[in-house]
């Protein structure tokens, strides 16, 4: 008898504290008193290879590692911090990295109001996406949860919210082999190809930069399957990048060369 009360207490209180989490990014800060704050989450990714909590006196800097769970694919987990300076309201949030390399960090979140700082699920209200200083589109919050999983799946870069309604997109550096483009690359004789066969049907969005990231110009929408630039519209020989998104998911991130006039 005592041993079926005391399982379903215990079945009680998982269903209870399961109830109480959040879905990452979101997650759950709970004040428990008596100097002690509990975040808790519930990961629905099985491919997050490293979790760290991080708290800071302020939402935006100074951010530093509490915890980091053993297991950090485990669809639910949590932490009580028990070391938080009494009186002083702290925030938290959530760091987390993908077997690819990929890594986020949730917006930051305080138990004094249980209401997240810079975060982008506001329906309603158009998400304005960065990449430096230019402004690549703005969502609702269901393109930006497909515009979200595009960066997430199909690149290394990171996705940093610095408002309610405004996300940087910070681009990934590493050394890796290059590869030509099938979609957007420089001809022999220096012209740039943009090859796109649904362009009809699709919405085809391109942007060109520098090598450095300066934004150059954009193509607001590829009407044609085949398009030709002239190397003039690039100013002077070198490479350049370009991102391309098929109807506001980003399709391709790559470089082509322009070759110099003898």
């Amino acid at each position: 008898m005592k041993r079926t009360l005391f399982l379903s207490l215990a079945l009680f209180l998982v269903s209870l504290f399961t109830y109480a989490q959040d879905t990452l990014p979101k997650f759950t800060v709970k004040d428990l008193g008596k100097n002690r704050i509990q975040v808790s989450w519930i990961n629905p990714f099985e491919t997050v290879v490293q979790l760290n909590v991080q708290r800071s006196f302020d939402s935006l800097r100074n951010f530093r590692t509490i915890f980091s769970p053993q297991s950090p694919s485990l669809p639910q987990n949590g932490f009580v911090d028990t070391k938080a300076p009494a009186g002083v309201k702290m925030y938290y949030r959530i760091y987390y990295v993908f077997s690819g390399g990929t890594y986020f960090f949730t917006a930051a979140k305080t138990a004094a109001t249980g209401v997240e700082m810079p975060g982008v699920e506001l329906s309603g209200q158009l998400i304005t996406i960065r990449l430096r200083d230019a402004v690549i589109g703005q969502f609702n919050t269901e393109q930006y949860k497909r515009f979200r999983d595009s960066i997430m799946y199909q690149t290394k870069d990171t996705l940093y919210a610095v408002s309610p309604t405004e996300i940087v997109i910070r681009p990934y550096v590493g050394k890796e082999m290059w590869r030509a483009s099938q979609y957007i690359f420089s001809g022999r004789d220096g012209f740039v190809n943009i090859k796109l066969p649904f362009a009809n049907t699709k919405h085809y969005k391109v942007l060109f930069f520098e090598e450095d990231g300066t934004p150059l110009f954009e193509i607001s929408k590829v009407k044609e399957p085949s398009l030709i630039l002239d190397k003039a519209n690039f100013i002077h020989s070198g490479w350049f990048l370009f991102d391309l998104y098929e109807d506001g998911v980003l399709k391709e991130r790559n470089r082509f060369y322009v070759s110099r006039d003898f």
